[in-house]
């Protein structure tokens, strides 16, 4: 299940008496209240939850965003709403009658009662020629659009009109990302491949606009239509990352509307941590980085990124099982109370054996001193590492860690050596801590509180 980025408002935000001109106001008025909260589902990546008071009541102010359409979630049930931009709505149901009794009111009561009361049709006759799966497509988007218009919603509420027809049509044009697989599938023909019109049909929808950028169908469109597009130019993905940093650069060098630009550059690096944690992603990291300057997406991109960093400072260090040469089993809990400075080495690597006498002349200057130094050797020859430790060339605390340890990937370790300086408590000070052989370690270590 995917993980959904929280952010949860207390009774602070009950006493706010005034909001940013395009802050989103939410009230809620519950009757006969059978849980405490209401959720607001934005997307995969973005959900608020609004705590009720004793009395049914509760207040939520978003910045940041635009016209959204949440899903309202009380309990097991949900409910569509549209909340336009700079709008407060107050949300009023019985709780025990949410599906029946749902109402929104603001400036967009009437779009909201049209919602409550829309089905569309759904489509998925991927086995259809392109041409006869495309023409009924646009005809199920044109009569959505007519059905919408007869409301005469464009009088009442010309915003969420404007809105709603581009969300209409982005909803089934989703379906044209899907045909190149659905075809293969439903079709019967596993070796089909999009023709040009396939891939100029998704490309003429990947454009940008400003007052979708918080509306979850286009962004799904625009998230999964342009690796299509790169497809379509020769480009293959190999992977879930190659493909995200793909459409992460192509948002970065073709979009010019900066909040389209940033909004989907940090749905694109969150729902890729939140699917895959944060393990060699430089690329994805650098490109949002550089692009995502909104402070407040910013912050969501990096409170996520360090939420999947298992070596960020100040986090507790990942454990391991390592042996001495007895053959007794330590854990770092054996080393609590005391700084500790880890050396990843093993015996068939050239620069770790550059490195052992300025790490015995370390252990010798901090003897007696709140500090622990620790080899591991990740050597898959126990023999090799077990005549290494005994030949008294090393220093410290000696353990074999081996190939391959679930430690080793926590720290995403490709090369050796490696050094890491933990706190007393077991927390991570340094991660890529400085070599024995550098000028600037005894230092930092001497800087150390308590050492």
């Amino acid at each position: 299940m995917k993980k959904i980025l929280l952010f949860v408002l207390g009774a602070a935000l009950c006493a706010c008496t005034s909001k940013n001109p395009d802050d989103i106001v939410v009230n809620v008025e519950v009757e006969n209240m059978t849980v405490s909260n209401v959720g607001l589902l934005i997307d995969r990546s973005t959900s608020f939850t609004i705590p009720l008071d004793k009395h049914g009541k509760g207040r939520l102010v978003i910045t940041g965003l635009g016209n959204i359409y949440p899903r309202v979630i009380y309990g097991q049930t949900a409910k569509m709403a549209f909340i336009g931009r700079g709008e407060e709505v107050t949300l009023r149901f019985d709780g025990r009658k949410f599906k029946d009794g749902f109402r929104v009111e603001g400036r967009n009561v009437e779009a909201n009662e049209y919602l409550q009361t829309m089905t569309l049709p759904e489509f998925n006759a991927y086995d259809l020629p392109w041409e006869e799966f495309f023409a009924e497509i646009n005809r199920l988007a044109d009569d959505a659009v007519h059905l919408m218009k007869a409301r005469k919603l464009e009088q009442t509420c010309p915003d969420f009109a404007k809105v709603e027809e581009a969300r209409l049509r982005y909803l089934y044009a989703q379906t044209m990302v899907m045909y190149p697989m659905g075809h293969q599938l439903m079709g019967g023909d596993p070796d089909y491949r999009p023709g040009r019109e396939v891939y100029d049909a998704v490309g003429k929808m990947v454009v940008e606009r400003e007052d979708l950028a918080d509306v979850d169908v286009y962004r799904d469109f625009i998230h999964f239509a342009i690796p299509l597009v790169l497809e379509g130019q020769g480009r293959e993905f190999g992977d879930p990352y190659t493909r995200t940093v793909a459409t992460m650069r192509y948002v970065a060098d073709n979009f010019t509307d900066e909040k389209v630009k940033q909004t989907m550059l940090r749905l694109l690096a969150i729902e890729y941590m939140q699917n895959n944690g944060v393990r060699n992603t430089a690329e994805l990291q650098n490109i949002a980085n550089a692009y995502i300057t909104d402070p407040q997406m910013l912050r969501e991109y990096k409170e996520e990124f360090e939420s999947h960093d298992l070596t960020a400072p100040g986090r507790p260090s990942p454990d391991f099982t390592a042996t001495d040469l007895a053959g007794k089993s330590y854990t770092l809990a054996d080393f609590r109370g005391k700084y500790l400075y880890i050396d990843m080495w093993a015996t068939w690597c050239a620069p770790c054996k550059a490195e052992l006498p300025h790490f015995r002349e370390l252990v010798k200057k901090f003897e007696g001193r709140n500090i622990a130094f620790l080899g591991l050797s990740v050597d898959k020859d126990k023999a090799a590492w077990e005549k290494m430790a005994a030949s008294g060339q090393l220093a410290g605390v000696q353990l074999l860690l081996g190939s391959g340890s679930r430690f080793q990937s926590d720290y995403n370790i490709e090369g050796i050596p490696h050094f890491i300086l933990l706190d007393k408590e077991g927390k991570i000070v340094n991660a890529d801590m400085r070599r024995p052989s550098s000028e600037d370690t005894e230092r930092i270590l001497n800087e150390l509180e308590g050492i």
